[in-house]
């Protein structure tokens, strides 16, 4: 009756989620595992890489630019509630910033870090929403794993330079890289695990 009124997100089901979501990250830190050393070299050069730099902030920005669109056939658009008055400068804006990071921080600064740390942001409320207030109680597996991330992106958002510290003790330690893939692989197994057999 209300599933009008839901954003898109919102129409996500916990399992769908769950299961994006472990099968991601056990791909991800399994391949890690499987292939360090290319691992460690794309992880140590990410914090300069200009070219995925301006590609990841170019997608930041046109997922902001669609939830701030208020259009029928856009399933995004978000309530802005007392700030939907703003609605039109923000769309303004929204190209005028991206612009403007693109061509400032073409050396200046590490974007990339950047653009990452607003990805993260941006994509953490999409499995969030589904575990919000759900049951059972596995749910906790998803912000768990997502609170501390948001933490990490919001420093790397507001201070880039700490990724690339963070990168190269990451990639200099090979027991804690080891460990950190393999809590990823297992964390995202228990997810995968949880959603299959509780959450749908």
């Amino acid at each position: 009756m209300y599933d009008e009124y839901l954003h898109a997100y919102e129409k996500i089901s916990l399992g769908t989620a769950g299961v994006v979501m472990g099968l991601a990250l056990v791909l991800l830190h399994v391949l890690a595992l499987l292939k360090p050393e290319a691992t460690k070299n794309a992880l140590r050069q990410a914090a300069t890489n200009i070219s995925a730099a301006q590609k990841l902030l170019v997608l930041d920005f046109v997922w902001i630019f669609l939830l701030l669109l208020d259009a029928n056939w856009n399933p995004l658009t978000m309530n802005l509630f007392d700030f939907n008055k703003a609605r039109s400068i923000l769309l303004i804006l929204c190209p005028v910033i991206c612009g403007v990071l693109l061509y400032y921080n073409r050396k200046r600064e590490l974007l990339f870090p950047r653009a990452l740390g607003l990805f993260l942001l941006l994509m953490a409320l999409v499995p969030l929403t589904a575990a919000f207030l759900k049951d059972p109680v596995t749910r906790l597996l998803i912000p768990c794993w997502w609170y501390p991330v948001l933490t990490l992106a919001m420093f790397w958002v507001g201070k880039p330079y700490l990724f690339r510290d963070h990168m190269e003790q990451f990639t200099a330690r090979p027991l804690l890289y080891k460990v950190v893939n393999g809590i990823g692989a297992v964390w995202g197994a228990a997810i995968l695990v949880c959603a299959i057999a509780f959450w749908y």
